[in-house]
């Protein structure tokens, strides 16, 4: 009988079944690797190896590469989150020290303005306010020189962002310049005092030389027996040193550096042998930014400049600073004339037409200035005048948008004193007539200006002038020369500015302020005006 192999016969059952035994013999294999690897886990760590255990049947039992990959997510996402706190933390320290740097700042600016502001005041004491005399009517030479405190700039001579205040005053005749910063003390000081070029002749200039270089400012100091050979003073530290030299050539009126001519690095601030225009120019940017340093420290719109307020409430911050520095409205008659003291005007007006109200102020207060007198000699004086400011509201705050000194005067009465708004085409104008006269009237001067507002600001949007000198006239439009007829259709655009008296009431707002005292009802309702525009502002306001 024959017998039958199945493993002979089979080759591929018998395959099979070999690998069934290794595949029971992996399976052992594994489980005993596992224990081995628990048990390992276990010796290593008695306190929480139980849960480092779990982890690790969890992680055997799953793909290691998406268990990489959810490790991978968790780190970026707590990555993210340290990321986006230490941006957080960085905003608001960047934020903190910005505004702890600009409140510094405001301090220090506020600082130098109070210094440099209390060390004109005492110039002014011991030499005189800054004015310019006629040189003819003394020592017959055409010309006019400075007296006084003869001129003032803010500079920063060592470019370390700190300003110094740079003064020119005249003693007795002789010219000097003095230098006031802080010194290493921190106190207000003088840092540099010299003799300015000039000679014995009074036909001849006298004169500063600044040297600018690299943003640095140098003060050139000329030999007195030979003006041509100049010393060069820097400032380093708290102390003025020589840190170069040039040579000047007085004919030319030239600076040369190292043999080559510089005509844009050097300035002369002439101060005598003027002209009349040069010296009154000088005189008004004095007389500005003196005024600038001993009000801007408690200046009414630096107080107004406050983050959160509200344009009525910024507005009022305005009109109650204006009010305690020159007073409530106040009805005035004195000497035949009827006028409106203190803040005068207090208005909202739309100037540009998009419908938020600009803020209209206009204040009285007395200056310094200078008249000729009989002999020819300009002699200090005080006299009252209007100041015309408007503000606009930026959206968190009140900005100066326009100040103007003096108002509108009248030809045949320079002492009359109004302002005048036009409207049009959806807008509001500020219109000034200006007037002035001399030599009983045979000499005049008239301008007169119209004046918009555009975007942050007041621009020129018409101007006409006429001259008359002794009968002979000369016509301007936008300071372009015309002839008489042309000036006469297109001149006299403003009101009374041709001497006449009526107007169009419907589009030209007329409000006086100064009057002969016969016309004094025309000037008394405006105080019960700008009461009533301030109580807009403030329900609570009450005029003391």
């Amino acid at each position: 009988m024959k017998k039958y192999n199945y493993f002979d016969d089979d080759d591929s059952a018998i395959e099979s079944v070999r690998e069934r035994v290794r595949e029971a013999d992996a399976v052992e294999t594994t489980k005993h690797d596992k224990t081995e690897i628990f048990d390992a886990i276990k010796a290593f760590s008695r306190t929480s190896g139980e849960r480092v255990v779990t982890v690790a049947r969890t992680a055997l039992s799953r793909n290691p590469f998406e268990e990489l990959e959810y490790a991978s997510k968790r780190k970026k996402r707590f990555v993210t989150v340290v990321l986006f706190i230490v941006f957080i933390i960085f905003f608001v320290t960047l934020v903190t020290a910005t505004v702890m740097s600009v409140n510094k700042e405001n301090k220090r600016i506020q600082q130098f303005n109070a210094d440099a502001g209390s060390t004109c005041s005492q110039y002014i004491v011991n030499y005189g306010n800054t004015n310019y005399e006629n040189l003819y009517n003394k020592y017959k030479i055409r010309g006019y020189r400075m007296t006084g405190l003869c001129y003032v700039r803010e500079m920063d001579f060592n470019r370390d962002n700190t300003s110094e205040l740079f003064l020119i005053y005249n003693d007795s005749g002789v010219y000097y310049s003095d230098v006031w910063g802080y010194n290493d003390d921190g106190k207000f000081a003088l840092l540099f005092h010299e003799k300015a070029a000039q000679t014995k002749k009074k036909k001849d200039d006298a004169w500063v030389t600044i040297y600018s270089r690299n943003n640095r400012y140098y003060i050139g100091l000329h030999d007195e027996k030979d003006v041509s050979s100049v010393a060069l003073y820097g400032m380093r530290g708290d102390e003025f040193e020589k840190r170069m030299s040039c040579n000047y050539d007085k004919d030319a009126e030239a600076f040369t550096v190292r043999g080559k001519v510089d005509a844009a690095s050097f300035e002369r601030i002439k101060l005598a042998v003027l002209s009349e225009q040069k010296a009154n120019v000088i005189v008004n940017q004095v007389e500005t930014l003196t005024d600038g340093f001993s009000t801007s420290s408690d200046d009414a719109a630096v107080k107004a400049a406050e983050l959160g307020t509200s344009l009525n409430g910024s507005y009022y911050k305005i009109v109650e600073g204006l009010n305690q520095k020159y007073g409530a409205a106040k009805f005035v008659e004195r000497n035949g004339y009827a006028y409106i003291d203190g803040l005068a005007v207090v208005d909202l007006v739309d100037f540009n037409g998009d419908g938020t109200d600009e803020l209209v102020t206009v204040y009285r207060k007395t200056v310094k200035t200078r008249k000729e007198s009989d002999n020819g000699k300009y002699v200090p004086t005080e006299e009252e005048k209007y100041y015309f400011e408007v503000y606009r509201y930026n959206g968190t705050s009140a900005v100066i948008a326009y100040k103007g000194e003096g108002i509108s005067n009248s030809l045949n009465n320079e002492r009359e004193q109004y302002y005048i708004l036009h409207k049009e085409n959806g807008r509001t104008l500020y219109c000034q007539n200006s007037f002035s006269s001399k030599n009983y009237g045979r000499t005049v001067k008239a301008t007169s200006t119209i004046l918009k507002l555009e975007k942050t600001a007041f621009e020129t949007n018409f101007k006409a002038s006429y001259t008359t000198d002794y009968g002979y006239t000369e016509y301007f439009i936008d300071d372009k020369e015309v002839r008489k007829s042309a000036f006469r259709d297109e001149g006299y655009l403003v009101p009374f500015f041709d001497g006449g008296t009526d107007y169009d009431a419907s589009t030209f707002f007329v409000t006086y302020l100064q009057r002969k005292s016969s016309e004094a009802s025309s000037v008394k309702p405006q105080v019960e005006k700008t009461v009533s525009k301030i109580k807009e502002l403030n329900k609570s306001y009450h005029p003391q």
